[in-house]
């Protein structure tokens, strides 16, 4: 019975957020350069990421990282929850949701919704 659980708690086990995103990175076959300077964070933001397997950046900065590698919404999901966060019914996360939707990426398109329905921007 123990061992059952064991194995059920082992294959139910998130991957840390700094897996689950460099996962995606590898499969969408991109550069980290490409990443950090579409999602405008500064390489040693980017590189404490990349080597603190327990840092967790803010939670705009995760979206605007899912953004960046045109994750769908399940994948879009996954990054998030791996980061202890995800999104509700506020505003904002309805735009965003509205953008994942309706296959938006583009940041600049994404903050003109943002600011015009919540006044804010990622």
């Amino acid at each position: 019975m123990k061992e059952s659980c064991k194995d059920y708690l082992n294959h139910s086990e998130l991957r840390s957020f700094n897996e689950t995103l460099f996962s995606f990175i590898d499969e969408k076959g991109v550069k980290d350069s490409e990443i950090y300077k579409k999602v405008d964070i500064d390489r040693k933001l980017f590189s404490k990421i990349r080597c603190n397997n327990n840092y967790i950046p803010r939670r705009n900065v995760i979206i605007k990282l899912c953004l960046a590698l045109g994750l769908k919404r399940n994948d879009f999901n996954k990054l998030l929850n791996s980061a202890g966060y995800s999104l509700s019914n506020s505003k904002f996360d309805l735009v965003i949701s509205y953008c994942l939707d309706n296959n938006i990426y583009d940041l600049k398109i994404i903050n003109d919704y943002l600011y015009t329905y919540s006044n804010t921007v990622l």
